[in-house]
């Protein structure tokens, strides 16, 4: 084993552990991976709790979601990380969780809009929705196939979000600050409803994105993602 799959394996351990105790997976819900190289990805299996996950967990597999010497099965919703890593030869790490609040807006008519605070226009800019697909179906993979080569935060329709990164800790920012937007647009609903930015608002943030050197991949704010 290289000191690089060793390094990968410690970061999928230490983000898995992350995302259950922030309440954005729950029993064996959502999956991790890091590309090692060209033809191999780190992933963890499936059925296995996030708070559980240790060094030996994750599985080798290739570009088509094979295990590399390994009886075990990679998690269900490979097709989705290997989707994201087709279309994104920038993308080194993909997470899939189960968000709950950045869902429940997936299941109202509620627009997931997050283009309601400085900091998420700068960094995450117009987060699309996915139009629903079964998971571990290949519907899943084909309703983000456009949307991942266009932005590195998508949420699935009544399931979840994919977030992608350099690295699992930027996956995670992303995946974080999308959840937080969620939460604090409920609240804004519950208060009567959210105001949005001018336009000349909106272009002004997009223009921070160079000063604060934020080179993620992300959908205007003006531009409607898919429902």
């Amino acid at each position: 084993m290289t000191h690089e799959e060793v390094a990968a394996r410690r970061e999928i351990v230490h983000y898995s552990h992350k995302l259950h105790a922030a309440g954005l997976v729950c029993a064996t819900d959502g999956n991790l991976s890091v590309r090692l190289d060209r033809d191999r990805v780190l992933i963890t299996p499936s059925g296995i709790r996030k708070e559980e996950m240790h060094l030996q967990a994750p599985i080798l597999v290739n570009m088509d979601g094979e295990p590399l010497s390994d009886p075990r099965r990679p998690s269900t919703e490979y097709k989705i990380h290997m989707e994201a890593y087709r279309q994104r030869p920038d993308v080194r790490a993909v997470i899939h969780a189960h968000p709950p609040r950045a869902i429940a807006v997936t299941l109202t008519d509620t627009p997931l809009d997050t283009c309601l605070l400085p900091e998420v226009v700068v960094t995450l800019g117009s987060i699309p929705v996915a139009p629903y697909a079964a998971p571990s179906t290949e519907a899943l993979p084909d309703s983000i196939r456009d949307l991942v080569t266009r932005t590195d935060v998508i949420m699935l329709a009544r399931h979840g979000s994919v977030t992608l990164g350099e690295t699992l800790g930027e996956a995670f920012g992303k995946l974080e600050r999308l959840e937080k937007s969620a939460e604090i647009l409920i609240y804004a609903h519950s208060l009567g409803g959210p105001r949005s930015f001018s336009r000349t608002q909106l272009e002004e943030l997009r223009g921070l994105r160079e000063f604060y050197g934020v080179t993620t991949r992300t959908m205007p704010c003006d531009q409607e993602g898919t429902e």
